[in-house]
């Protein structure tokens, strides 16, 4: 029985990476989007002929003017933060799913089932 007791453990430390790495991703796309952004939009103005510092300041003058935008609609952002939170809960539901099974299989190893 004590098997059963590792491989529930483990899985449950699995799922926990698991949903920790989704996590972690979603929230660090969230906060280089707008680098990305900037990057590109600097480079599509020095593609174009822009010396480097004029297309670096129209590129942080676009990204504040889409910043402007985002925080114009404060649903969005409303939405973006409450799909991580959503995303957070989920997976520590499904994290503490594993506990009647560890319990159980605890039970079952000391004789008290």
């Amino acid at each position: 029985m004590k098997i059963d007791l590792i491989l529930a453990k483990t899985f449950k430390f699995v799922v926990f990476v698991l949903f920790t790495f989704m996590t972690l991703v979603y929230f660090g796309v969230m906060l280089l989007l707008p680098l990305d952004i900037l990057t590109q939009i600097v480079r599509i103005f020095h593609g174009i002929g822009l010396p480097t510092v004029l297309a670096a300041g129209l590129g942080i003058s676009a990204l504040g003017y889409i910043g402007y935008l985002v925080s114009r609609m404060p649903e969005l952002y409303r939405l973006i933060v409450d799909i991580g939170v959503q995303l957070i809960s989920f997976g520590y539901s499904q994290i503490q799913r594993f506990d009647p099974l560890i319990d159980s299989g605890k039970q079952t190893e000391t004789g008290t089932a």
